[in-house]
């Protein structure tokens, strides 16, 4: 062979030997590029299934409660929430979507709150909330018109010595969500077996000598119980004629601000219904808190295999 040959051939061998050289780099590349996108789109999948578990859904409660912009505004924008809607509802159609997911295991998250009979009926507990939005424990509180101490002692000191536990605001609680008799018999049926609490409330020698009181309640089975319990004992045992009424949220703290009516046993402070407060508080009177240790939060059955807000 020619030395001009031996060149040439030795070029070819050369050429072929980078090209395959290249060649194979190329394909670890594109391949290692492609398993970066796989990964890659394995975690957005995973990210978009677990809000698509929820049903791209956070339950919520009545639609104007400071609770609601709360999760709307803070909790669903600093948890990074976007996919979800913060859906309005009443407690009775918020438990309805918990029972109705429940029967099929489906997965569904809401706002909860405790003390509530729904924890231990349908196995519920609250995800963590490490940012720390929803702030310390809540209150709820007996309130009053301005003027009320004054205009009617008696009852502002019953409604300041109203005081509830976790067993016995439970217990009122099941008996009135259990339905087997209507509010006031259920309740007064609870205060038959609670008589030394009960008097332990009332000022010595109340006599309403059969003045009205006019309580105010909304739609919440806490606020149920109480309402009816308390008008038990203005009317049972001291005497008054006691009209109620059950109105939004909204409505109950207006209307006893303008002194249409005498008192509430149902005001969540100072988070869920901060916003009424800060609107009507300086017309109101604060006369106690009635239970002690109220918490909020969002709530999901133990079927659910997440335990942090962060995880949604």
């Amino acid at each position: 062979m020619s030395k001009r040959s031996m060149m040439i051939l030795l070029g070819l061998l050369l050429t072929a030997l980078i090209f395959t050289g290249c060649g194979g780099n190329g394909a670890a590349e594109v391949e290692e590029g492609e398993k970066e996108v796989e990964e890659t789109g394995e975690v957005v999948e995973e990210t978009t299934k677990m809000a698509e578990k929820f049903n791209y859904e956070i339950i919520g409660i009545d639609a104007g409660a400071e609770i609601m912009s709360t999760v709307e505004e803070r909790v669903m924008t600093e948890y990074g929430l976007d996919e979800y809607e913060l859906v309005d509802a009443s407690e009775a159609a918020m438990i309805a979507e918990i029972e109705s997911r429940g029967m099929v295991e489906e997965w569904v998250v809401a706002i909860g709150w405790t003390p509530h009979w729904k924890f231990p009926e349908y196995n519920l507990r609250f995800l963590e909330d490490p940012l720390g939005i929803f702030g310390e424990e809540e209150n709820i509180k007996a309130l009053g018109r301005a003027g009320l101490t004054e205009d009617m002692p008696e009852v502002a000191e019953v409604l300041s010595n109203f005081s509830l536990n976790d067993d016995q605001l439970g217990e009122m609680m099941m008996m009135i969500q259990e339905g087997e008799q209507g509010d006031r018999e259920a309740m007064e049926a609870w205060a038959a077996d609670h008589q030394e609490l009960i008097e332990s409330w009332i000022p010595e020698g109340a006599d309403g000598e059969g003045a009205t009181v006019q309580l105010l309640y909304n739609n919440w089975t806490c606020a149920i119980a109480k309402s009816n319990l308390m008008a038990y004992v203005l009317e049972e045992k001291m005497n008054y004629v006691v009209e109620k009424d059950m109105v939004d949220v909204a409505v109950l703290y207006e209307s006893l601000a303008s002194g249409d009516y005498d008192a509430m046993v149902s005001a969540w402070l100072p988070l869920t219904q901060s916003n009424y407060w800060a609107n009507y508080g300086d017309k109101l009177e604060d006369l106690g808190n009635i239970y002690e240790g109220a918490k909020l939060g969002l709530v999901v059955p133990d079927y659910v295999t997440i335990d942090s807000i962060e995880e949604m």
